[in-house]
């Protein structure tokens, strides 16, 4: 028993001084705990939410924004757009539930109070209660008499569909850059295959450019078998704009293989690139949207989510595969694309400081 002692406290001293293991035993499952059940918990707590465009709003409209906002059921809030804006996100189910202008001709006398919703049955269902929440306000004075909804058709890019596609297809091409390309380059390494290399005197371009060909290869045939599945098996549009949509892979791809250059290039050990790769790799997944929406989080997180490597991909995925853009919108796609190649320059620079042969 003794025997048994001594040897426990050296294994406690061991793990003492692994301070790797102790982050993956303690941090980060709390890190992923919270990654993955704070937007759940957002979107099961939340309140009926109604968008509004602060212009336009009456006296009396605007007393039962401030009433309905003091209550716990349901939250009235200003939409960062104009009418065009929100009726595409009123479409695309960014927005459930919009408030009008009271309809012409209305009687003076009755408060009537005009919103819109989209053809998506869970909606459909809960603006039944959302009228009767506002009709309830102010009790024996109610300050709304009548709901009058207008209903407008949903697009493509309602489906979870429109979330999962282009997030399996962003999780994968991550999963290349990051396993295919940094894992490949830093196992060489540890096999002692550089050091093999400068005796020959080989100059590391061309060798970091065949591996890094081969795993843009395999990002396009991977990219093509999802997007071939969605087609065929989920019935998603195929009327894209097809060289738009290279171009998106294309950054997409040379952005996660970057990525994965540059966790090499700090990392030591294999085991030190697997701890960096799943500390960076969670929250590229959560902020990307990959599994769900970004429209889950609160506002605060939604710039962080819109401008992070995977969700400036998951989101030009999404306008051109589900949101019919093309070369007449292409403006759209700026943010993304500017925010993609901001991202890449800036891995490109780190890795050319870094780089060592």
């Amino acid at each position: 028993m003794r025997k048994a002692w001594v040897f426990f406290k050296l294994r406690m001293m061991q793990i003492k001084y692994d301070k790797l293991g102790l982050f993956f035993s303690y941090v980060f499952p709390v890190l992923l705990l919270l990654g993955i059940g704070y937007p759940v918990q957002m979107a099961s707590n939340q309140r009926i939410e109604v968008a509004y465009l602060s212009d336009g709003l009456d006296a009396a409209t605007q007393h039962l924004v401030d009433t309905a906002n003091r209550s716990d059921l349901v939250e009235f809030v200003p939409f960062q757009g104009d009418r065009a804006q929100a009726e595409r996100a009123l479409a695309d189910n960014e927005i459930q539930y919009l408030l009008e202008r009271p309809p012409a001709g209305a009687p003076a006398a009755a408060a009537t109070l005009a919103l819109s919703t989209n053809s998506l049955k869970e909606n459909r269902v809960g603006s039944l209660a959302l009228s009767s929440i506002l009709r309830g306000f102010g009790g024996a004075a109610p300050l709304v008499d009548e709901v009058v909804w207008r209903t407008v058709p949903v697009s493509d890019r309602s489906s979870y569909v429109a979330v999962l596609l282009p997030g399996v297809i962003a999780l994968t091409l991550l999963v290349i850059g990051l396993g295919g390309f940094g894992y490949v380059l830093i196992e060489e390494e540890s096999q002692g295959l550089y050091k093999n290399l400068k005796t020959i005197d080989v100059s590391p371009l061309p060798f970091l450019s065949g591996l890094f060909m081969s795993r843009l290869l395999v990002a396009y045939t991977v990219a093509i078998c999802m997007f071939a599945i969605g087609a065929l098996v989920l019935h998603t549009p195929t009327d894209v704009n097809w060289p738009l949509l290279l171009l998106a892979t294309t950054l997409g791809s040379l952005l996660f293989l970057t990525m994965g250059l540059v966790i090499f290039l700090f990392s030591r050990t294999v085991m030190a690139f697997n701890g960096i790769v799943n500390v960076v790799q969670l929250p590229l997944i959560m902020l990307g949207g990959v599994f769900f929406s970004v429209s889950l989080f609160p506002a605060w997180l939604r710039p962080l989510a819109e401008y992070s490597p995977v969700g400036a991909f998951t989101s030009a995925l999404r306008d051109l595969m589900f949101g019919g853009v093309g070369f007449a919108r292409l403006p759209e796609l700026y943010p993304e694309f500017a925010t993609m190649a901001i991202w890449l320059a800036a891995l490109l620079l780190v890795s050319k400081w870094r780089f060592r042969w």
